[in-house]
């Protein structure tokens, strides 16, 4: 994302004389800073010109997730600065799931499960109607027409809001306790085994490192995703018939990630996708998807 004044953003939603003003991310999805003022954190979020749906859409998901129960940050305010769309948001207490646990390995299973439970308290959610329920599976890429065509096919078992990026960089823990969701840029309408499959591919397969997992890592991982099933099936019972939407999982995240393979500033090589590659190729032969 080209350059930004946050000073000048801030001016557009009437917020002057901020004490601090501290980046967070920034890229080609969306920049966000961390604006302390007048003794409260806030996070400002922008968008790319482009992303005025996804921007709207998000904000709808959150009030559908605050209103179904889930910790999301609050909209404070909103706006337009440059075409870009705008929010202010609550800053969620506490750090990424994922930094808590490397610092507090014993807490993995507890959080874990609380972790798996919160999915499922989404998935219990009904979507804003005007939702596209099937949007989804057009993710899995041009070069998917058999799978995508397959999910098409589908009989879906029921339509309920999905986050679609839900993994422990998007989940907030303060101590032993979750305390939000964040970035639901991603959200739509769907079947909640789609949702519950791309978390699941996340935690398995998804390359963290150039050198691949440590044993460490490898142990971490495998805790986590056990707590985090446990967790699920403890508050939204078990998913049946799953394969398809682990093949879809896969083909998603090769068609994200490929993309960055060889670009500068990106360590990303094409055997780090091999175990992505080769978990899709599983899933969709036993989900019978030539």
């Amino acid at each position: 994302m080209e350059s930004l004044d946050p000073h000048a953003i801030l001016a557009s939603l009437d917020l002057s004389n901020v004490e601090q003003i501290e980046l967070v991310r920034g890229g080609s999805s969306t920049a966000i800073w961390r604006v302390l003022h007048e003794g409260y954190i806030y996070a400002l979020r922008v968008f790319r010109p482009e992303q005025g749906e996804s921007y709207e859409r998000e904000i709808a998901a959150m009030v559908a997730a605050r209103a179904g129960g889930v910790t999301v940050p609050q909209l404070i305010r909103q706006s337009v600065w440059e075409n870009h769309p705008v929010m202010l948001l609550s800053w969620l207490p506490g750090r990424p799931l994922a930094g808590q646990l490397l610092s507090h390995p014993t807490q993995a299973w507890r959080l874990g499960v609380r972790f798996g439970q919160i999915q499922a308290t989404i998935h219990r959610i009904p979507p804003p109607t005007h939702f596209d329920p099937t949007a989804w599976i057009e993710w899995a890429g041009e070069d998917e027409t058999a799978l995508k065509q397959r999910l098409h096919d589908l009989k879906l078992r029921r339509t309920a809001l999905l986050h679609l990026d839900y993994h422990p960089l998007n989940v907030m823990a303060d101590g032993a306790a979750i305390s939000g969701v964040l970035d639901w840029a991603n959200t739509h309408a769907g079947d909640p085994r789609a949702d519950f499959a791309r978390t699941y591919t996340i935690l398995r397969v998804e390359p963290y490192s150039p050198t691949g997992d440590s044993l460490r890592m490898a142990f971490f991982r495998r805790v986590l995703e056990r707590a985090w099933r446990c967790g699920y099936q403890m508050a939204g019972g078990r998913l049946n018939d799953i394969a398809l939407f682990y093949a879809w999982a896969g083909a998603v995240m090769l068609r994200d990630l490929s993309p960055r393979i060889g670009k500068p500033g990106f360590w990303l090589q094409s055997h780090h996708l091999d175990p992505v590659r080769q978990w899709t190729a599983d899933w969709k032969r036993r989900a019978g998807v030539s």
